[in-house]
């Protein structure tokens, strides 16, 4: 193996070795020479992890990877693809006011949260989170999705937090109105004579005129003084 193909591999492979203490040289050379190889491929998947990016057959495994308990395959491309991308962020917010936006956010609802401090009422208590949720587009409640995003805010919220979970929806509608009034027209039928005027008569004189302008001399006078 030249030293162009050894500075292709990663530092790691380079000066570390899974081989043990009393690997032989010949055994070296064949771990570097394979992991070059292996390095040379073509990558078949570049963008595997990439929820957005993947293809659609990809996501279950992505799922399962990161351990999603709220997977329905009947769900649209876009809500798999939010479930699978902030999985790792909705874990890592887990027990937080944060962490459950963007749980109900991956499930393609917006949301209002407010903690036992904040409310005006008796239900008030310590650690207990008011929560108004409802689905982008103002879409009609689903019962299945009820479900679901109640599965997993009792994943991702904290132990010893009370939820109580509000869901609505929007209801949005035009009315127009126009009106249009014509005016009253009134036709009345009439005869009548009608003679031509007689034509008048034209008289035109021509004159012509001249004139010349006087002549104007111009002399030009020197003149001194002395005083």
């Amino acid at each position: 193996m030249t030293q162009a193909q050894n500075d292709r591999l990663p530092l790691g492979l380079q000066a570390h070795s899974v081989l043990p203490d009393n690997r032989s040289t010949l055994e070296r050379a064949l771990e570097l020479a394979l992991a070059q190889q292996l390095y040379g491929l073509d990558n078949p998947f570049p963008h595997l992890l990439a929820a957005e990016k993947t293809s659609t057959e990809h996501l279950p495994y992505l799922a399962a990877e990161r351990q999603l308990t709220v997977w329905d395959e009947n769900d649209e491309v876009h809500i798999k693809q939010n479930l699978v991308s902030q999985a790792w962020e909705v874990k890592r917010l887990g027990g937080t006011r944060g962490g459950l936006k963007k749980a109900l956010a991956s499930l393609d609802f917006d949301s209002d949260i407010t903690p036992w401090y904040r409310l005006q009422t008796d239900s008030a208590r310590p650690y207990f989170l008011d929560i108004v949720a409802w689905e982008k587009g103002n879409k009609a409640l689903d019962v299945s999705k009820l479900h679901k995003l109640q599965s997993y805010i009792q994943d991702n919220k904290s132990e010893r937090d009370e939820i109580s979970l509000s869901l609505m929806f929007g209801v949005e509608t035009q009315l127009g109105l126009a009106a249009a009034a014509a005016p009253a027209t009134n036709v009345v039928a009439t005869e009548s004579m009608a003679t031509m005027w007689p034509m008048p008569h034209l008289a035109a004189k021509l004159m012509l005129g001249g004139g010349a302008i006087p002549p104007t001399n111009m002399t030009y006078v020197s003149a001194q003084a002395v005083t």
